[in-house]
């Protein structure tokens, strides 16, 4: 949510007297657009005020956006028949009690806590040791899996498979790396190419590490047929 940051001066244009608006007094409209990353939220604050000097009237808005919502973009405004001493802005409004405040905190810091235990658990497995780990999340969601032999894998460490709606196949292959070491295009091209030749209905390649730029962009124009799990993913599937 957003509001005006505090009471304001508007000078009619007409005859200079200067007019106090309180921020609290004033209406709003609220309008949702779907963008890309989600809703942007539009605040309108509006008000309409009678000269004392001269009687004229002299009207404005306020606006701020939300984008994505919760987060503050950018903040107008405009005055006609009057100037702003000083423009007034839109800003959020956090309205947190000090005791859900610290109560939130203190579940931030566990949560915290909690992922950086999993991140170094992560850390310390075998490489062979991870291709279990990840076999097992794919078997929490509803996959059948195998693990393929550690020095004969064709290119896929994990194979998993659903029979139900439909009959489904994903390959996976693991690369536990450390975190400085990205995975690149060319493992995420290979694995793409043992996809194709066995006919897999998707493939998945999942890192304790990152991935470069060119990695993430070749399996986006995979579309479907292709999806990275970095270590970020990995912890969020575990903190769910």
């Amino acid at each position: 949510m957003m509001k005006v940051s505090g009471d304001f001066y508007v000078k009619c244009k007409n005859c200079g007297y200067v007019t106090l608006v309180e921020a609290d007094n004033l209406d709003y409209d609220t309008s949702v657009y779907e963008r890309s990353m989600g809703e942007e939220i539009e605040y309108d604050f509006r008000g309409e005020i009678c000269c004392e000097g001269c009687h004229s009237w002299i009207d404005f808005n306020i606006r701020g956006y939300e984008y994505p919502a919760g987060a503050f973009n950018f903040s107008d405004c405009d005055c006609n028949g009057g100037d702003f001493v000083d423009e007034p802005v839109a800003e959020m409004d956090y309205q947190f009690d000090e005791y859900y405040c610290d109560e939130a905190y203190d579940e931030y810091e566990k949560a915290e806590a909690l992922l950086e235990y999993h991140r170094e658990k992560i850390k310390k497995m075998s490489p062979r040791e991870f291709e279990f780990f990840v076999a097992d999340i794919f078997e929490k969601i509803g996959f059948s899996v195998k693990i393929t032999q550690a020095t004969r894998d064709g290119g896929r460490d994990i194979v998993a498979t659903k029979s139900s709606p439909i009959p489904y196949t994903l390959i996976v292959e693991c690369k536990h790396w450390g975190e400085k070491h990205k995975v690149d295009v060319s493992v995420v091209r290979s694995v793409y190419g043992v996809q194709m030749a066995t006919q897999a209905n998707q493939s998945v390649v999942v890192t304790s590490s990152k991935f470069t730029r060119d990695a993430r962009k070749f399996a986006e124009e995979q579309k479907t047929l292709m999806t990275l799990w970095d270590i970020d993913d990995l912890l969020e599937l575990i903190m769910r």
